[in-house]
């Protein structure tokens, strides 16, 4: 996967990110792209700490995975 320089469509930014057992905190970034999606952690890292793949079709199932989770955590936390 490359690596793309500032944001744009492919590059999404994450609010934070740390690493278990590590206080270090990162400005970590999630790339996608034709093969799947890459986590890097500094804005100008070359390679990526993870890198999942897995067709479009593939990718959209995870990310719809995440958006039933991010509802779900939403709906327990709403006053009743």
């Amino acid at each position: 996967m490359t690596q793309h320089n500032g944001v744009g469509p492919g590059r999404i930014p994450l609010p934070g990110l740390h690493m278990a057992g590590s206080d270090k905190h990162y400005q970590a970034h999630l790339e996608v792209g034709p093969h799947g999606l890459a986590l890097f952690l500094t804005p100008d890292a070359e390679y990526p700490v993870l890198d999942v793949n897995g067709t479009p079709d593939q990718i959209e199932a995870v990310v719809r995975g995440l958006q039933a989770a991010l509802e779900s955590a939403r709906a327990s936390r709403a006053p009743a």
